[in-house]
């Protein structure tokens, strides 16, 4: 049954269905988001296959090529608001098709937390990320709890039309898992989902030589994955929107 959520924004109407939590002031709307005109940071790098396919669930078949990404955005957005956000995902295809399988998200905002892992299952954490251009280069950063968790440096060399970021997938896979109140019980939800990023207008687009490096953490293991080579890098301002999804895999049935 669909479902609709008048009252969503509303803090009088306690009664009725609400979107998300707390009741009388929910902390973000239904889909879609728009994302207007934000930067991102692009490298594209090969990484060894055999350690991702220890951290991508079957179904997905991992790339044999290892190909992985790490895009450092600024993003302004409806819903969401403004926020500075980390992606790193790999290359998968799922029956067939290409996508790309989320392995760990750290931003800066609570909202586009909290919608992104209960919404879509995104695995998200809070953490400090900047994107700052200097000396004819943009420098990505990652932190959390105080260690420098990624170090991403590129050349804004040229200008390049949008042709030269085409072929990649727009599709987004995602481990959605809810544990259960109980302890020791089987996890509420334990689904593959599957949304895309439509109406993707990529603007300004810079292409150069990038480095890139992950740092330890007990807490946050980015550098389990090693940087075998740096294939590609882009600076880039864009608009797309960000839509609902479909779950594509369910384990628990």
């Amino acid at each position: 049954m669909t479902r609709t959520y008048p009252d969503q924004l509303d803090p009088h109407n306690l009664d009725g269905d609400t979107y998300s939590l707390p009741t009388m002031s929910p902390l973000y709307s239904p889909p879609p988001f728009e994302y207007r005109d934000g930067w991102s940071q692009l490298v594209i790098f090969k990484s060894d296959p055999a350690i991702l396919a220890r951290y991508v669930p079957k179904p997905l078949t991992v790339d044999p090529e290892g190909i992985m990404t790490m895009t450092i955005s600024k993003f302004f957005t409806s819903g969401f608001g403004a926020y500075n956000e980390s992606v790193l995902t790999t290359n998968v295809t799922f029956n067939g098709q290409p996508a790309n399988y989320s392995l760990f998200l750290i931003l800066d905002s609570d909202i586009a937390t909290g919608g992104g892992r209960e919404i879509w299952g995104w695995p998200k954490k809070i953490g400090r990320v900047g994107l700052t251009t200097r000396d004819g280069m943009v420098t990505g950063t990652v932190e959390r709890g105080g260690v420098q968790l990624v170090q991403a440096t590129m050349a804004l060399t040229s200008l390049v039309p949008a042709s030269a970021m085409a072929g990649g997938s727009l599709d987004f896979i995602n481990l959605k898992l809810i544990p259960s109140v109980k302890t020791g019980a089987p996890p509420e939800v334990r689904q593959l989902t599957k949304c895309a990023m439509s109406n993707f207008v990529p603007k300004q687009i810079f292409r150069g030589d990038a480095t890139l490096s992950f740092g330890a953490s007990p807490a946050d293991r980015f550098n389990v994955f090693p940087i075998l080579e740096v294939v590609d890098a882009f600076y880039y301002n864009s608009d797309f929107t960000l839509g609902d999804g479909d779950v594509v895999y369910d384990y628990l049935k």
